[in-house]
């Protein structure tokens, strides 16, 4: 307690002395000097105010904090030294707050003090930029054009301000010359920064654009004497261009930089295009008499090449029939050859009366070659279609030739088998290929051949065929291994009765059924059950 004792009192001490301090009346000389200078207006409200605040802290606020000191040294006297600590606590933030509004209050009397120097030195600096600025407008203003008459109004604004700061400084009101002096410093950094946007909007309409539509005038009258014609109307689109410009100088005058930009861009847009449309037609004019001939030779060409396919087509339409397909699209083709030798030779006339306007005829033979090079592509598909035809007619022929031959072949092979029968299944798919092979002679013999189902009959006559070689060799390995198997059996016909039935009944199948897999079956069961694995021993023989 004795130690908490002593570091309050050295603290309370410690205070003393920024009490001491506190209690000086440390602005006097500034107040006298600021009082010396005669304030008026609101500089003068706004002394008063200061002083007011100095005073109060000074007289009021100050004292209290030492009446707070004395009954914290007598807490610590007492040793009632956590108390008093707490109390030093709120001290110490009280002299902080003195201190800190003192501060502030110096602060503010030095900007009353130095008001009139701060102004001075402020309203030198604007009295030049504005006579620059002034001087800048009046010996340039046709850089400005019909903006200079607004700029010359903002201008004496900003004089106005300057001599209302002149009266308030002579009355003693710094403040309020203060202001005056801000309002004329955002007025003159205002009418600096319209300066940067108005010098390049004024260039544009004064030199720019009066000179592209000139020479855009110019080349315009040198194309009419030349005769050539326009899908639009150029005169109404430049009437446009100076109605815009009109505009665009008059929102200028006005200082409405947004209107003015957006029409500076509008007018830009249609002279470019009044370019492009000159522009245009002169180039379109060079590509189409450039293009007339080839694209008449290309016409006659395929006109030739038409005319060619199509009389081929009439003869092979006497032997063969033809895709519907095709020959609508050759019918097709040849309407569209006379539209397009009618499009092209309207074309040449206007060229020849002076009526065509240049770049619909581009348009039009680049739509004539795109439409030549399709019936051509077109043409030359059918073309080599019918050429597939013509030389399918002839595989058709050889490979008809080839199947009879090979369905010959199968008929021998079965008949050196020497049996009393075949089985129906056998007899019924060779009698289906043979009847496809004679449908095939028939159709390739008649007057007139549709080659499309031809092939596709010859592609299925070879699936059956292929099919039916295949039935053969079986049927001819089922009478081998039956007559085998027979052949063996025989040594056991006396073997037991049930197999000389079975025996019997096999053969029986064989030369009055002739079911040759199902007198197999019966002779083998009963082969097996007397010797084990003799069938699959004889089986070896026959694929060997």
């Amino acid at each position: 307690m004795w130690f908490l004792q002593k570091k309050n009192a050295g603290v309370l001490n410690g205070y003393k002395d920024n009490i001491t301090d506190l209690k000086e009346d440390r602005f006097k000389d500034k107040i006298k000097k600021i009082e010396d200078m005669n304030l008026t207006g609101s500089s003068s409200e706004r002394f008063v105010s200061v002083k007011k605040e100095y005073f109060q802290e000074l007289n009021e606020v100050v004292p209290d904090i030492s009446t707070d000191m004395r009954k914290a040294d007598y807490k610590n006297t007492q040793f009632r030294v956590f108390g008093a600590n707490k109390q030093l606590k709120a001290i110490a933030t009280r002299i902080s707050d003195v201190e800190s509004k003192f501060s502030e209050i110096e602060s503010s009397l030095d900007n009353l003090s130095n008001s009139d120097e701060q102004n001075a030195l402020r309203r030198d600096e604007l009295h030049k930029n504005y006579q620059l600025l002034r001087k800048q407008v009046l010996t340039q203003s046709f850089d400005y054009g019909s903006a200079a008459d607004n700029l010359e109004d903002e201008l004496s604004e900003v004089a106005t301000l300057l001599d209302e700061e002149e009266t308030s400084t002579k009355n003693g009101d710094h403040l309020e010359a203060s202001q005056y002096l801000d309002d004329a410093r955002v007025k003159i950094a205002l009418i600096t920064d319209q300066l940067k946007v108005i010098e390049p909007l004024h260039h544009d309409l004064n030199e720019v654009f009066p000179g592209q539509v000139e020479e855009i005038n110019d080349v315009y009258q040198k194309l009419l004497n030349q005769q050539y014609q326009f899908e639009d109307n150029i005169a109404d689109l430049m009437n446009s261009v100076q109605e815009n410009m009109i505009k665009s100088d008059n929102a200028l005058g006005e200082l409405d930089f947004d209107d003015t930009s957006k029409l500076n861009d509008d007018i830009k847009e249609k002279i470019e295009n009044l370019y492009d449309i000159l522009t245009l037609e002169v180039e379109a004019k060079q590509s189409v008499l450039k293009q007339q001939k080839p694209v008449l030779d290309y016409i006659n060409h395929a006109n030739y090449q038409h005319n060619k396919l199509e009389h081929r087509m009439q003869e092979l339409e006497e032997h063969y029939i033809l895709k519907k397909n095709d020959t609508n699209e050759i019918e097709d083709n040849r309407k569209e050859l006379i539209s397009l030798r009618e499009d092209y030779d309207q074309e040449v006339q206007d060229i020849a009366d002076k009526k065509v306007v240049y770049s619909h005829a581009e348009v039009t033979f680049k739509d004539i070659i795109e439409k030549l090079d399709r019936i051509e592509e077109e043409e030359k598909s059918i073309n080599d279609s019918l050429n597939q035809m013509v030389s399918s007619e002839s595989i058709a022929i050889n490979s008809v030739n080839q199947y009879s031959k090979r369905l010959e072949i199968q008929k021998k092979i079965v008949e050196q088998l020497r049996l009393n029968g075949l089985p129906d299944y056998y007899l019924d798919y060779f009698y289906m290929v043979y009847d496809e092979i004679n449908k095939l002679y028939d159709e390739l013999g008649s007057k007139q051949i549709n080659m499309e189902d031809i092939s596709k009959q010859v592609i299925v006559a070879q699936e059956d065929l292929e099919n039916l070689v295949q039935k053969t060799t079986e049927l001819k390995q089922k009478v081998s291994l039956a007559e085998k198997l027979l052949q063996y059996a025989n040594r056991y016909g006396n073997h037991d009765d049930n197999f000389k039935d079975q025996l019997e009944r096999s053969k029986s199948i064989f030369d009055n059924d002739y079911d040759y897999n199902k007198a197999v079956e019966i002779i083998s069961k009963e082969l097996e059950r007397v010797e084990p694995g003799s069938v699959e021993r004889i089986k070896e023989t026959i694929n060997a």
